[in-house]
C-alpha cells in the first residue's frame, strides 16, 4: 500500500502533466519489460481481479516457457509494483494477444491503451503484419479498447467462455 507522500506524488505526476503532455500519459511513469518470474504473484492478483475464469500460475508459466511468447510487465518507476500486463504469441506474420490487464485502482487512467499502443508497436516492429484477439461481447470496456485502436469485429467462436457460454467475439487488426 502507498503511504501518502508517494501517493500524492504520484496523483501530481497524473494531474500536471509536463508541457506537450497529456494527463495520463504514463510513458514517463512505467518501465515496460518482459514479465519475470517474480512478477507472477502481482500478476495473478491482477488476474484474479480482472476476468471471470482467471488464468492459472501455471498457465502463466507455461506462457514464460514458451519461445513464441511476447509477455510484457507495466511496472511502476516510484514503487517498482506492476500496474499491468500483457501476454501475446507471436507467429508472424500474425500475433494473437492472449491476455491483457490493468490492476484494478489504475484503471479508466488511459494505461490500458498505453500497453495496448506498446505493444503493437512492438510486434509490428517485430515482424507481425496482424493482430488477433478474442474477447467477451459483455466486456464494453474492452471491446471500446480494441476498437479505439482499429480492431474489427471478423467473426464470433460460439460457446467459447465455458463459465457461461458466452461467445467470442474474434477482432483482427492489421499492422
Amino acid at each position: 500500500m502507498r503511504n501518502g507522500k508517494e501517493f500524492d506524488s504520484f496523483i501530481m505526476k497524473m494531474e500536471k502533466p509536463a508541457p506537450g503532455k497529456k494527463i495520463g500519459d504514463w510513458s514517463e511513469l512505467l518501465d515496460y519489460r518482459p514479465v519475470r518470474l517474480n512478477d507472477l504473484d502481482q500478476i495473478m492478483e491482477i488476474e484474479l481481479r480482472s476476468f471471470k475464469t482467471p488464468w492459472s500460475r501455471k498457465m502463466f508459466l507455461r506462457e514464460l516457457e514458451l519461445n513464441f511468447s511476447y509477455n510484457r510487465a507495466a511496472e511502476l518507476r516510484d514503487d517498482k509494483k506492476i500496474a499491468g500486463y500483457v501476454f501475446c504469441w507471436l507467429t508472424k506474420p500474425e500475433a494473437s494477444i492472449m491476455s491483457i490487464a490493468v490492476r484494478e485502482d489504475l484503471r479508466n487512467q488511459g494505461l490500458g491503451s498505453c500497453l495496448m499502443a506498446r505493444t503493437l508497436s512492438d510486434l509490428k516492429a517485430a515482424g507481425a503484419a496482424e493482430a488477433w484477439l478474442e474477447v467477451r461481447p459483455s466486456n464494453s470496456a474492452a471491446l471500446a479498447l480494441y476498437r479505439r485502436f482499429g480492431f474489427r469485429e471478423v467473426g464470433v467462436r460460439p460457446r467459447y467462455y465455458r463459465d457461461s457460454g458466452e461467445d467470442a467475439v474474434v477482432m483482427k487488426k492489421e499492422l
